[in-house]
């Protein structure tokens, strides 16, 4: 049985193709669901393999992987100025050869790449159980032809299991699979390494031994950009089996509670109400419809919206109204979007959605419809369009809320376009979705019911506005 005793990481992408924009942030740190995407590389190698030592391959910022890395006590880090792009890994294979023993053998993956952990555990066993002189490399059957031109393909043969050639990006496809950066070597690799220029790619490493063994990957997600994520995240989060739950502002809402809460139990596993303390009888009416009330004294919308998000444990946070404005309805659509996106923002500029009464007059939309045209040019940078700021029903995933939550400042109804901003900021994708609209059933808004308030709150939008472009121009 192999001895396997070490595991090297190769860290290398910045992830600018991921569309992370701040400075201490890099590619192997993307989020996947709730969990950076190293630390379940160095969680599945603990819970797999009985290891020695896990070296974590970098380029640069050491310090930064360092504090990241801290808690993991096996784990140590190889700094080196060769860049570890795709190309230059077999650079990166030759600077560990100094902490590899003689008689192992060793596991090396690519930071970037995503394994099921069953998927990780049964290759894992498999390269327990190969010949000292064998390696083990994973490969997956392509499920769409992009997935074939942008890695590298292998030729198999089935009934020996042993991967027969490799191919570097062909221009026509002569393989149904695909190979990954996932493999388990032995030391014979520095031997083939000073034979052969450190120039050649990373596929040819395959080629360079006698006969690899293959080990065929169920589920596997080579980590380039944005969109590699959203697939990810799909496979990882089937919608039926979600949380959501909805946060609801209340102020002054008892002829409207009732209904709204009642209309969101339907597709929404708790209906949050932060109710800010009045003398009518929304609160009451809140506990007596099962709602989950968060009772105080709120500074207004944005701080009665943060303090709701706070009481929730969900996986998705819907945000609406308590004067059933919007309705559960277009919930599912957003929920089944979010497998592809970040944040999906509703937009009351369809007529065909805006039904007949609803308080969507010339101010309001003009000012919603500047504002989202002035956002779009000021981050022109992230590819975003907006036509609605001050739409108030959107939904996003609560671990990304979580990200930006330090960054949101706004108590009052400045929060959407602030909370739009920050998603922006923060690189993650944002969409917009028409919704429908309808006329408040009774009382009168506290945010846009008079001109004054329209007015008021127009202001209050393109101050946030203003604050945030310049914070970030000068960051």
């Amino acid at each position: 049985m192999s001895k396997i005793r070490k595991a090297f990481i190769f860290s290398g992408g910045k992830g600018k193709r991921l569309g992370i924009y701040k400075k201490s942030n890099i590619k192997a740190f993307a989020k996947i669901s709730s969990k950076k995407l190293l630390l379940n590389h160095i969680d599945n190698l603990n819970n797999s393999l009985d290891l020695e030592k896990i070296y974590i391959v970098i380029t640069e910022k050491k310090k930064f992987f360092e504090k990241e890395l801290k808690d993991f006590k096996n784990v140590e880090i190889i700094e080196n100025s060769t860049d570890y792009s795709y190309q230059g890994i077999l650079s990166g294979l030759e600077m560990i050869k100094d902490y590899v023993n003689n008689d192992d053998k060793f596991i090396i993956f690519l930071a970037d790449e995503f394994f099921e952990k069953k998927d990780f555990n049964k290759f894992c066993n498999q390269a327990l159980s190969t010949k000292e002189d064998e390696i083990l490399v994973a490969v997956k059957k392509f499920d769409f032809p992009f997935e074939y031109f942008k890695n590298y393909s292998v030729s198999l043969d089935e009934e020996k299991k042993i991967i027969l050639d490799s191919f570097e990006k062909n221009s026509q496809i002569v393989s149904d699979y695909f190979g990954t950066g996932l493999m388990c070597l032995n030391r014979e690799l520095f031997g083939v390494l000073k034979k052969n220029s450190n120039e050649k790619p990373f596929y040819s490493l395959i080629n360079m031994f006698n006969k690899p063994v293959f080990f065929k990957l169920d589920n596997y997600i080579n980590i380039n950009t944005k969109v590699d994520i959203y697939n990810l995240q799909k496979k990882l989060n089937d919608s039926a089996n979600l949380k959501v739950d909805v946060v609801i502002p209340a102020y002054k809402e008892e002829a409207n509670i009732s209904y709204v809460i009642k209309d969101f139990q339907k597709v929404c596993n708790n209906v949050i109400v932060a109710c800010k303390k009045s003398e009518d009888k929304t609160d009451i009416l809140v506990e007596q419809n099962n709602g989950k009330l968060i009772l105080g004294d709120f500074l207004g919308y944005g701080h009665a919206i943060k303090e709701g998000i706070k009481k929730s444990d969900a996986d998705i946070i819907i945000l609406s109204e308590a004067d059933g404005t919007f309705r559960s309805s277009d919930v599912k659509k957003f929920v089944t979007l979010l497998n592809e996106s970040d944040l999906v923002v509703g937009t009351r500029t369809n007529p065909s959605y805006i039904q007949y009464g609803a308080s969507m007059g010339v101010l309001k939309r003009f000012f919603n419809i500047l504002y989202g045209k002035i956002i779009s040019i000021l981050w022109f940078n992230r590819s975003v369009s907006l036509t609605d700021v001050g739409c108030t029903l959107r939904a996003f995933w609560r671990h990304d809320y979580l990200e930006i939550e330090k960054n949101l400042k706004s108590n009052n109804a400045a929060f959407a376009p602030e909370h739009t901003i920050e998603f922006i900021q923060h690189g993650f994708r944002v969409i917009e979705i028409p919704v429908n609209y309808y006329p408040r059933s009774l009382g009168i808004s506290k945010i846009s019911g008079t001109l004054l308030q329209s007015a008021t709150t127009a202001l209050k939008m393109m101050k946030v506005i203003i604050i945030k472009r310049l914070i970030y121009y000068f960051e």
